[in-house]
């Protein structure tokens, strides 16, 4: 795929972009879009808690997203002004907890299927009964955890979001690197489970994509959102599932491209605040 901007784009001035990837991976998820995007327009990618660039969770058994999210509000207040934030999975549902309670920091939002799971807790049965899935899933994956058996852990992980037989595919080295950091899931899902709602403290423009073949409970989220968000706007990937930023790479990277462009034309100049 070529660079996602041409010489008939009109000139418009990006504001930075700030990429946060998936439970499981780390900032290189999004090198790709890196070689992609405007050279010009400022990016950032950061390592989220757990991964090796940054070790592994230091505090207590209790764990939210505002653990995870202290050090990106620093790198943001650093970087001097309104960001768009780009996200997937526990990415996204780390951007929307930024922009719920730092709106000043975040431009837009743009959000392949955010695993907000807090969201499921609604008073209509189907809701309940995928937020239990997920409670048990999580559940099996801490008890592994515990017994020692984090491979095993890693593959519950790895099956339930790409399909059964993908721990199989994986090499050697990267079957290790996720069973390094599977207590981190552990962790991740407790956050996602608690978080309180902060669906109506999001006043940002947002694109939400989500995979045609993706798992209800992640299509529930993002149709949750897309009625509760004023400005959200909704994107299917036909033929994808959750892992569609690393299996329909060009594909949402042109989404993504898009919704930078359309919200970028009148950039917000104002200052933050360091």
């Amino acid at each position: 795929m070529q660079s996602l901007s041409s010489r008939s784009d009109p000139i418009t001035e990006i504001s930075p972009v700030v990429a946060l990837h998936c439970s499981g991976h780390d900032s290189h998820q999004w090198d790709f879009l890196r070689t992609l995007i405007e050279p010009s327009v400022p990016f950032y990618a950061f390592d989220l808690i757990g991964t090796p660039a940054r070790g592994p969770w230091k505090g207590g058994p209790k764990f939210g997203l505002q653990d995870e999210a202290v050090a990106l509000i620093t790198h943001i207040t650093r970087i001097g002004e309104p960001v768009h934030i780009v996200g997937h999975s526990y990415g996204g549902a780390l951007g929307l907890h930024i922009a719920g309670n730092q709106p000043e920091l975040v431009l837009s939002l743009c959000l392949y299927e955010p695993t907000s799971f807090s969201l499921l807790k609604t008073d209509q049965v189907e809701d309940g009964r995928l937020l239990k899935e997920i409670e048990t899933l999580a559940s099996d994956i801490q008890s592994a955890v515990e017994q020692g058996c984090s491979e095993f852990a890693a593959s519950l992980y790895t099956d339930f979001w790409g399909g059964v037989g993908s721990w199989q595919t994986l090499s050697r080295a990267r079957r290790q690197a996720l069973a390094d950091w599977i207590p981190k899931v552990v962790l991740d899902f407790q956050a996602l489970i608690d978080e309180p709602a902060q669906t109506r403290n999001v006043f940002v423009p947002t694109t939400l994509m989500f995979g045609s073949q993706s798992h209800p409970h992640t299509q529930r989220i993002v149709e949750i959102l897309t009625r509760d968000l004023d400005q959200a706007k909704l994107t299917e990937i036909p033929g994808a599932d959750h892992l569609g930023p690393f299996r329909f790479r060009d594909c949402v990277a042109g989404v993504i491209w898009r919704h930078l462009l359309e919200h970028s034309s009148t950039k917000d100049r104002s200052r933050i605040s360091a």
